[in-house]
């Protein structure tokens, strides 16, 4: 039997440590939030987990930057929202049975299509990268509120405003 749980990174992120670092990036969030009990810069981090048979068997991560200033772009009298960052987790023996899938429509369902509609009179976008963004291409999320870069050299203007450009 499938169940979803909707939480806040900080209020599970004793069992999700003890998952071990499988993946780097998030295990160093939950370090750091046992530790501190908030993110920097306002960023919450909205979970949802997914069991199967009461056993964890993949969660995904936004990380939410509603509350930060900084990630709002006045560009050339345009405003852009950087919404957050989403991340998918699958523990390694369940892998390639489509759990990913199932964490990434609830995501968009529950978390990332209510921001987006908040915030209809600016450009608002959330980013997925690496594994995550086939994952979210296949919801139902508008390709003019989804980034693929991240981590990259480029401008702004060539990972944001030019890419969601040619996503009209």
């Amino acid at each position: 039997m499938q169940r979803f749980e909707h939480c806040n990174a900080k209020t599970c992120a004793e069992e999700l440590l003890a998952l071990g670092q499988d993946n780097t990036k998030m295990w160093y969030l939950f370090k750091w939030l046992t530790e501190h009990d908030e993110l920097p810069h306002g960023t919450q981090a909205e979970m949802i987990k997914l069991y199967v048979d009461n056993e964890l068997v993949g969660y995904s991560l936004f990380e939410n930057y509603t509350a930060r200033a900084d990630k709002i772009t006045d560009y050339q009298g345009t405003i852009y929202q950087d919404l957050g960052v989403v991340h998918f987790v699958t523990i390694n023996e369940h892998r390639n049975k489509g759990y990913a899938t199932l964490l990434a429509d609830v995501m968009y369902l529950d978390i990332i299509k209510p921001l987006l509609t908040r915030y209809t009179d600016i450009h608002a976008y959330v980013t997925a990268t690496g594994r995550a963004a086939p994952l979210m291409e296949r919801t139902d999320i508008s390709p003019i509120n989804l980034i693929k870069q991240f981590y990259s050299n480029v401008t702004f203007e060539d990972k944001v405003v030019n890419y969601l450009r040619e996503q009209v």
